[in-house]
């Protein structure tokens, strides 16, 4: 009889640690499916839905009054959201430690295309700047988009190869204002104020992480305020035009001031709930770059400001979550990297927003993962991928880790 009293209990304690390990596993996968990676997954998959949407919505309006049928604008933005997530999926799974053993290949490859887009014989011109390098009538590249991605990778690999200089004038200070201000002055040549000032920014942002005294950048903008006044004296009509255009678009509202006023109306007609997919008005013709710069007032006119807040609430995520990656990460490579990574997206986005609200002058910024323009979207797209990469492979050190204590607390 203890005998098969014995096997009942452990048939039924056997039973309980069964049920408890089923438990532990449905909760590890839910805790699974909540790690940085796959958020980001999350969030960076349905921004790209909503622009193949709002895109489709945007462009088949200029495909109705164009005798060509097919809708050229769509098609090139699906294509390249295909190659753009074909390389996401590439880079996820490339060690970003390659990048940094290239960093230098990388950032000489970017300034030579700074300036090959400047030779007159290939550079683009578009809009009153050459910005871009065409491969036949459909597909071609903006160099400075790359730019943007491969000064983030440089100056992560240059911070963790001078960790211990950072402090220093020189190497933490001089060389890489002298890189920055090199790659920003091609880029300024094109001329591409806006995404000059970007990287600036974003590099200055990675060299202040990195460990380089703020006190040299303060006194690098006081001894700067004489000439940055005289570059703005000499700014091309078109930047003039964009100031005035802020501080008062409605003193020349059929001219300067008539893309934010018309961004305006989209926003203001949306509501709360807006007018419904496809109803927008804005797009017929009336604002200015709808299925690009100012894609987001189309979102706030046909979806409204629940609309508009959902975006915005994804990119706060988004960036939430690339923090979370940067705190995980073992190595000072991948920090500055992943840091770099998610501040450029996160920024990009805002800016965007805050232009087509009419709370800065406008830059010429895409908003991310949502407007036209295939360069943007496959240089983001990569950086999604080594953003996920470095995710992954900071789950699987601290599994590890998790792993090892498991087994001591066993044998002990």
């Amino acid at each position: 009889m203890n005998v098969f009293k014995n096997l009942s209990a452990i048939n039924t304690n056997y039973g309980k640690d069964t049920q408890t390990d089923q438990a532990e596993g449905l909760n590890r996968t839910a805790i699974r499916s909540l790690e940085p990676a796959n958020v980001i997954m999350y969030i960076v998959i349905t921004l790209l839905v909503i622009g193949i949407i709002i895109i489709y919505s945007t462009s088949s309006a200029k495909a109705a009054e164009d005798v060509n049928p097919m809708n050229i604008t769509f098609l090139k933005h699906v294509a390249w959201v295909i190659i753009a997530i074909t390389g996401m999926l590439i880079m996820l799974k490339t060690d970003y430690h390659y990048l940094q053993r290239y960093s230098m290949v990388i950032f000489i490859a970017a300034l030579a295309g700074l300036v090959v887009v400047l030779i007159p014989e290939i550079g683009k011109v578009s809009h009153g700047a050459s910005r871009w390098i065409r491969f036949g009538s459909y597909f071609g590249y903006q160099p400075s988009e790359v730019a943007k991605l491969a000064m983030i990778i440089f100056m992560s690999g240059y911070i963790a190869k001078n960790r211990e200089k950072m402090a220093t004038f020189a190497k933490g200070f001089v060389v890489p204002v002298i890189l920055i201000g090199v790659v920003s002055l091609l880029i300024l040549k094109e001329p591409d104020f806006g995404t000059s000032m970007f990287i600036t920014a974003v590099s200055f942002m990675l060299i202040m992480a990195g460990g380089t005294r703020i006190i040299y950048v303060i006194f690098t903008i006081i001894a700067s305020i004489p000439h940055i006044y005289q570059i703005m004296h000499k700014f091309p009509t078109y930047q003039h035009n964009r100031l005035l255009a802020f501080l008062d678009p409605w003193e020349d509202p059929m001219g300067i001031g008539y893309q934010i006023i018309q961004s305006w109306i989209a926003l203001g007609s949306g509501g709360i709930t807006g007018l419904g997919m496809g109803e927008s008005r804005q797009k017929l013709f009336f604002l200015p770059m709808s299925d690009n710069d100012f894609i987001f007032s189309i979102i706030g006119e046909e979806f409204g400001f629940i609309g508009t807040t959902c975006i915005i609430i994804m990119f706060a995520l988004f960036a939430w979550q690339g923090i979370r990656v940067c705190k995980a990460v073992p190595d000072a490579f991948g920090f500055f990297l992943a840091l770099g990574i998610t501040v450029s997206i996160a920024l990009q986005a805002a800016i965007n927003i805050a232009v087509v609200t009419g709370s800065i002058p406008t830059k010429g910024l895409p908003l991310p993962f949502i407007s036209t323009g295939g360069s943007s979207i496959l240089l983001s797209l990569l950086g999604v991928g080594i953003l996920l990469n470095i995710a992954k492979q900071s789950e699987n050190a601290d599994d590890s880790a998790c792993h090892v204590a498991d087994n001591r607390s066993f044998v002990t």
